[in-house]
């Protein structure tokens, strides 16, 4: 079938050659990140316009309402609604590029709703869902993505599913998107944002488009979809870079008609945590840089890990890909999510979602229509996202420790959708799981924020199990370190390079004054040392071999051997059930301050499990046995403690905040500048649960009816600070301070610790 030319071929050609006058939209981007794979030009994060950084009143649903129920969101907060343009069948206005304008939308529909939305001061998000769109699908078969490893166009049955299938968004079919988002802000330049649900490339794609130009970048073709292949690794780096170029073309594109036009939309990240499991990922992490906000689908079914520490890092993740800017969560309001429904779902679980969101830094978004009882008590929800909104805006972590989560390390490591929970994942969510429950402030860093810059800001770095590093970053670790840094770092940390490519040693031996030496066998025989081959590729039988049960005793006179482990240890082996590497100690100075051996072979060899050394001015402590893993996936309370005692062990500083509560409390802190003041934030939430996760397992989620409050709750700042008064918001409480501390007489859901801080002394 002959291929038909574009519908209009000479918007495409402006959209193609335009190019912004000189100078003009220099003030959209941000500082160039470090260079990654396949970078054409320097990556510049896109400036998000203020009205989106002031913005924590997202609602959806608006669209849906009558009048009257639009005027009663506004009246609670919501600034900001969904606006359908454009549908998988049907445009909504008289468009030129899509000539099926929807029988179902009058004519005036559109305009009337803008003009409601503005009346009521209510933003407009414009709702486009790109990859599907029946006429495009239709007419264009050469813009259709190709999912797997052929040259046939894939065809459905347009009378049956007149949406069509996925559509490619890397070649012209992206420009042509481009340019209906151009269109419908010019025809309606009250449109103040876009979203679309589905903005992503699927893994892989092999059109004409796709092949033609992976051939002219790569000089390869792309290979079948399998990230044990090195090759199929390369693809993905090059389908990320071009996904990026297309955001970057529409940002262009529209802030050249409205400066302070935006793209509020969804994103794949670890509120959905099926999503953030699947890989080859459908987009990069580092272009949600490009977007001004993204918001995410928050899921707590027990589908997506819901009675874990999981919906936490999911929202400390979504506001951490955006270098700490602004970032929305959206708590979905479902009592399972097999089957998905609403049955019996408790009101005050709404406010437990929306509080956990914005405890991690994300501002909660919400569905506003909902079904009967729900409704009033949605709206008082958000009248408390509001009450809070003063202390929300123009914030950023309070620097102390930072974990890394790794997107390349979950893609290129992990490498299979069922198993990189188990082989990446774990020990992230083991180390945030550890830090959260001690209480220790900690911000979720990127790959990209591996640089000297953004590292000289902490004090302590954490790499759980982070195997892909490019020599940039590891050169980065090592200065920091050098310059007077803590690290803690386990496993196979720098054992791979950005591309998933094993290395013949760590890239951070040297840092860790350690060899790897292969994989330890759990079953009491010898040390099971590296294949031959290993620099060539990794299969699944690598992390098949990691997996076993060990004794763990710390070392006497070490810095485990302290009365809090002790107590619990009580003077024994215990059992270390997780992932494990044999390493040869190459730092004569280090101390070995933990040991393993399989269990019940008490004539097998210890092997090193905790090695500690100095480095430079600062201090390093490598985890040979994955306890930041096993304290997610097979947990025992020693653990959290070793991993507190390793931070606290490589820390130069204490932390700028002390929190004494229970450990079911999320503390974060934040520092807020804002008109004109400076402040510290300490956000308090009681996760208790009083059911107690009497429910089996596997099944269970998070639906709680009541709360048991949390009561003097001691918060404690750091010498360093000049404090001037200390609140506690919203409830407006005078906080009086014992020296620099001061008690928090109750937490229900959620407060806030409100400093402010003095200027500092000349």
């Amino acid at each position: 079938m002959k291929a038909r030319p574009p519908r209009s071929l000479a918007s495409l050609v402006l959209a193609w050659a335009f190019v912004a006058p000189a100078g003009a939209q220099e003030g959209i981007w941000g500082d160039p990140l470090p260079k990654a794979p396949f970078d054409v030009e320097p990556f510049r994060p896109i400036v998000p316009p203020r009205w989106v950084r002031e913005t924590t009143g997202v609602g959806y649903t608006l669209s849906g309402m009558d009048s009257k129920g639009r005027a009663e969101a506004a009246a609670h907060g919501v600034t900001i609604s969904e606006l359908g343009f454009v549908d998988p069948f049907y445009a909504y206005y008289d468009s030129k590029l899509l000539k099926r304008r929807s029988p179902h939308v009058p004519p005036d529909r559109l305009e009337k709703d803008l003009a409601e939305y503005k009346m009521l001061g209510v933003r407009v998000l414009a709702v486009y869902p790109p990859c599907l769109q029946g006429e495009v699908y239709e007419a264009h078969p050469e813009w259709r993505r190709i999912d797997r490893n052929t040259t046939e166009i894939p065809s459905v049955d347009l009378k049956q599913n007149p949406y069509g299938g996925m559509l490619c968004l890397q070649g012209p079919y992206g420009d042509f998107f481009i340019e209906v988002l151009a269109e419908i802000l010019t025809l309606f330049p009250d449109v103040d944002a876009f979203s679309f649900d589905g903005l992503h490339d699927g893994g892989v794609c092999y059109c004409k488009e796709c092949r033609d130009a992976y051939r002219r970048d790569a000089g390869a073709e792309i290979p079948d979809a399998n990230l044990d292949d090195p090759a199929f690794r390369r693809y993905r780096h090059w389908a990320d870079r071009r996904m990026e170029s297309l955001i970057r073309r529409m940002q262009t594109r529209l802030k050249g008609i409205k400066p302070d036009a935006a793209l509020v939309t969804w994103t794949t990240n670890a509120g959905r945590w099926g999503h953030f499991l699947s890989v080859p990922r459908n987009m990069p992490s580092r272009m949600n840089l490009l977007l001004d906000a993204p918001d995410q689908e928050f899921w707590l079914d027990e589908t997506n890990r819901g009675a874990t520490i999981a919906p936490a890092l999911a929202n400390a993740y979504i506001w951490a890909t955006t270098n700490h800017r602004v970032a929305f969560s959206e708590p979905y309001l479902m009592s399972h999510g097999n089957p998905y429904g609403k049955d019996s779902f408790p009101p005050h679980e709404i406010s437990r979602r929306m509080m956990l969101a914005l405890t991690y830094g994300a501002a909660p978004s919400l569905a506003v229509s909902q079904p009967g009882p729900l409704q009033q008590d949605a709206y008082a929800c958000l009248d408390e996202v509001r009450r809070r909104r003063p202390w929300l805006v123009d914030k950023s972590p309070e620097p102390w420790a930072a974990i890394v989560l790794s997107d390349d390390s979950r893609n290129f490591y992990g490498r299979s959708p069922g198993l990189v929970e188990e082989r990446s994942m774990a020990a992230v969510l083991g180390a945030f799981r550890a830090l959260a429950e001690t209480h220790r402030p900690f911000a979720i860093l990127n790959d990209w924020n591996l640089n000297p810059a953004d590292l000289a800001k902490y004090k302590v770095l954490i790499l759980p199990n982070v195997a892909c590093l490019d020599d940039a970053q590891a050169a980065a670790v090592d200065g920091f370190v050098r310059s007077g840094g803590g690290l803690v770092a386990s496993l196979d940390a720098s054992l791979f390079d950005e591309y998933g490519d094993p290395r013949e040693r760590l890239a951070l031996a040297d840092v860790l004054g350690v060899e790897h030496r292969g994989v330890l066998d759990a079953k009491g025989g010898e040390p099971t040392a590296l294949d031959v081959n290993f620099a060539k590729a990794v299969g699944p039988e690598y992390w098949e071999r990691r997996k076993g049960v060990f004794d763990f005793r710390p070392a006497p006179g070490s810095f485990l051997d302290a009365p809090v482990l002790v107590r619990l240890l009580a003077d024994r082996p215990v059992t270390f059930k997780g992932p494990a590497v044999r390493v040869e100690v190459t730092d004569p100075a280090a101390q070995v301050a933990g040991l393993i051996r399989p269990k019940d072979a008490p004539d097998a060899p210890e092997t090193p499990a905790v090695v500690a050394r100095a480095h430079g001015r600062g201090r390093v402590v490598y985890l040979a046995a994955g306890f930041d893993a096993a304290y997610y996936l097979y947990a025992y309370p020693y653990q959290r403690l070793l991993l507190q005692a390793a931070v606290d062990h490589v820390a130069p500083a204490p932390p700028p905040v002390a929190v004494e509560a229970p450990m079911c409390v999320h503390a974060t802190v934040m520092r807020q500048s804002h008109g004109g003041s400076d402040r510290l934030i300490v956000h308090l939430f009681n996760d208790l649960n009083t059911t107690a996760h009497h429910a089996k397992p596997d099944d269970d989620v998070p639906l709680r009816e009541e709360v048991v409050p949390i009561r003097d709750v001691r918060v404690a700042f750091a010498p360093g600070y000049r404090l001037a008064r200390v609140r506690q918001e919203p409830e407006g409480l005078d906080l009086p301070l014992d020296g620099s501390a001061v008690l928090v007489p109750r937490v229900d859901v959620h407060t806030m610790v409100v400093a402010e801080l003095e200027p500092a002394a000349p």
